[in-house]
């Protein structure tokens, strides 16, 4: 094994290319042929003549668009051709590693350090025959593992493939074999599926498995605790890969791109990947460079003040809830734009059912935000124009006859300055009402000193969107946030991918909004209904306390970068001029200066059905606290918040300021 490692390392230093040869090929051309050192003389001979890597080398291939922290790694992943640019230069950072894509690099791997030579019957090449039930073509991925059966309950062995109807073969511990078809899944012998499809974004979990595998194949060391119990999310791990993350995190392979959170569920952007790459030949073959390169990557264990003083928040939480006599309560705190911790109090169904911060409850008016937050999306993604009048996405003219020469833009929809007047949000209504001139004020469009807050225009706004994209709010969601942030949320509770936690809705003790009712509710379709968007959203504080992290952070949530700086900068942009409710207006959300001990904070409310609600975050530190709760009292602080998120504001932000 020593001698095949020493290979494997020679003919890694070995297999360089020029600089100017990688950054024009793309991700999908073959593979380069490896370089493979066979005798043993021959490997101290070259070594004796072969000048050391260094990182200066490696430095000789760039792109445009490398961020700092990966782009050494990126370099040398495509110095070596592991990974690969685009024609325009670039190399995309930010898009997503495939499964396949992920599988074609580590056959690159094995390909660049000799590890698939030799006879694939011996016991530690695994790997290779794996490798050679490998096929991508028409989106189809099909791989052999070895699976050690001290780790899982059943079975030693599995074959994968994404057609429907694919067979898995499972030698289970007895001696026999068990034939098993599924759809569409990766059968882990825990007993779970995994999604595992060539063309779908691998997540952290399985990527921690498929190196793992690749570890064991190779020789590498594989010895680990096991103990993911550091990191505050090592319970959302599946079975399946708890032993590859341990693995992983102590082999400092994932500590280049693990924060705090372990987050499994969550995508690996191309960048992350270039950065676990050359971690794992680092741990793997000890190449100096690859070592640099990744102890300089290593991410700093994160301090946490809200997780150091849980219980004290809790209690400052638990009085929140008794002053203001609410059932339930769930809340979030975000530190350094990373959601740290959660807490909650009381009920989710009143003596029935304790509430937690998993719950799912109606946010009433913080929806608003993630409509702002798709609008913005959208604009960057250049489907829409803030300037521009909004009728032109009806093939429609939408003119305030009042003021025909203030254009009702998006903009104006976003900061509650379109000058509409409420009415039916069917699209067939809103079509006739705005193009006749009928269903405005009297406003101008555009100009704070008519600011009205409107339900219906955030009504509109959404339905144009949707009308934009030919997609649901809901599908629209998902796609740009939701799906890769692990997060489940849905303005129709129906189509929640968990219905079984659902908060039961209260106002002056009585039920205003049953689970059942909530989950009765499915969506219509595309521009069907805008009566949801201005309040409808279900979701847990979980999930919503990673939009408030993502906005505190500028658009980034663990290392993907989900928003372009500049587009939270459009969403924080306002006028100096406050609006009546003292404020300033941004894009939905608001700006309050000094507040909770705060030099300022953007935030948001939301209130209805019994439900008083808060969203908040400070841009400057990129903390933030998100509370929703349930049944409780109505009345206002001295900020405009609802009370009882002030309070919980106020004590949280003091006690997590550093």
């Amino acid at each position: 094994m020593l001698e095949r490692m020493i290979s494997g390392i020679m003919a890694l230093w070995m297999a360089l290319i020029p600089a100017h040869s990688d950054a024009g090929r793309t991700e999908a051309e073959p593979e380069s042929t490896a370089v493979v050192i066979e005798a043993e003389t021959e490997q101290q001979d070259t070594a004796e003549q072969t000048p050391a890597l260094t990182l200066e080398d490696v430095r000789s291939v760039t792109f445009s668009d490398s961020p700092a922290d990966a782009a050494d790694a990126i370099s040398y992943m495509a110095y070596f051709e592991l990974m690969s640019g685009y024609e325009d230069g670039a190399f995309y950072p930010d898009g997503f590693l495939t499964g396949a894509q992920a599988v074609r690099i580590l056959r690159r791997i094995a390909a660049k350090t000799g590890l698939d030579s030799g006879p694939e019957t011996s016991p530690d090449l695994q790997w290779a025959s794996a490798v050679e039930l490998l096929s991508v073509d028409g989106g189809n991925i099909r791989l052999t593992f070895r699976l050690n059966p001290a780790e899982y309950q059943d079975g030693v062995q599995f074959v994968m493939d994404t057609k429907e109807g694919a067979q898995v073969l499972v030698d289970t511990k007895d001696g026999s074999q068990t034939l098993v078809e599924y759809h569409d899944e990766w059968t882990a012998l825990s007993g779970k599926g995994v999604t595992f499809s060539a063309d779908a974004r691998i997540t952290r979990a399985q990527f921690a498995l498929l190196l793992y595998r690749f570890a064991m194949f190779a020789g590498y060391d594989l010895n680990c605790t096991g103990n993911l119990s550091l990191r505050p999310d090592a319970d959302s791990v599946p079975d399946y890969a708890r032993v590859p993350y341990s693995w992983a995190m102590e082999r400092d392979i994932y500590r280049t791109i693990v924060t705090d959170g372990l987050c499994p569920g969550i995508p690996l952007s191309r960048a992350q990947a270039a950065l676990t790459f050359t971690a794992l030949l680092a741990a793997g073959t000890g190449e100096n460079v690859a070592v640099a390169i990744t102890q300089a990557a290593q991410k700093p264990f994160f301090i946490s003040r809200s997780r150091d003083l849980h219980d004290a928040i809790q209690e400052a939480v638990d009085n929140a809830g008794r002053r203001y006599g609410a059932t339930g309560l769930q809340v979030a705190v975000i530190e350094r734009g990373q959601l740290t911790d959660t807490f909650a109090y009381g009920w989710a169904t009143r003596n029935a059912e304790r509430m937690t911060p998993n719950h799912k409850m109606r946010i009433a008016s913080i929806s608003k935000v993630l409509i702002g937050l798709t609008a913005a999306r959208m604009r960057q993604d250049g489907l829409v124009n803030y300037g521009e009048p909004f009728g032109t996405y009806w093939d429609s003219s939408f003119v305030n006859p009042a003021h025909p020469d203030s254009p009702v833009t998006l903009k104006t929809l976003l900061t509650h300055t379109a000058s509409l007047a409420d009415g039916s949000l069917s699209a067939g209504n809103v079509r006739q009402r705005l193009s006749s001139g009928r269903g405005f004020t009297s406003a101008v469009p555009g100009s704070l000193d008519g600011w009205e807050y409107s339900n219906y225009g955030f009504g509109v706004l959404g339905l144009t969107l949707e009308r934009v994209a030919n997609r649901t709010m809901d599908q629209l969601l998902d796609r740009y946030f939701f799906d890769l942030m692990d997060s489940d949320g849905s303005f129709y509770a129906g189509d929640l991918n968990d219905t079984s936690h659902i908060v039961t809705l209260y106002r002056d003790g009585a039920v205003t909004l049953s689970p059942s009712s909530q989950t009765g509710r499915h969506n219509p379709g595309v521009c069907e209904n805008g009566s949801v968007f201005a309040g409808g959203l279900v979701i847990s504080v979980r999930d919503l306390g990673k939009i408030a992290a993502l906005l505190a952070n500028d658009g980034v949530y663990e290392g993907l970068r989900l928003l372009d700086a500049d587009s939270v900068q459009l969403i924080e942009t306002y006028e100096n001029q406050k609006v009546s409710d003292g404020f300033y207006q941004a894009m939905p959300i608001r700006y309050r200066t000094d507040a909770y001990g705060r030099a300022g904070i953007y935030y948001h409310t939301g209130s209805a059905y019994g439900v008083f609600n808060g969203f908040s975050y400070d841009p400057q530190t990129g903390d933030g606290v998100v509370a929703l709760t349930v049944g409780a009292s109505g009345a206002r602080d001295s900020n405009g918040n609802y009370a009882i998120c002030g309070a919980i504001f106020d004590a949280v932000y003091r006690a997590i300021e550093s």
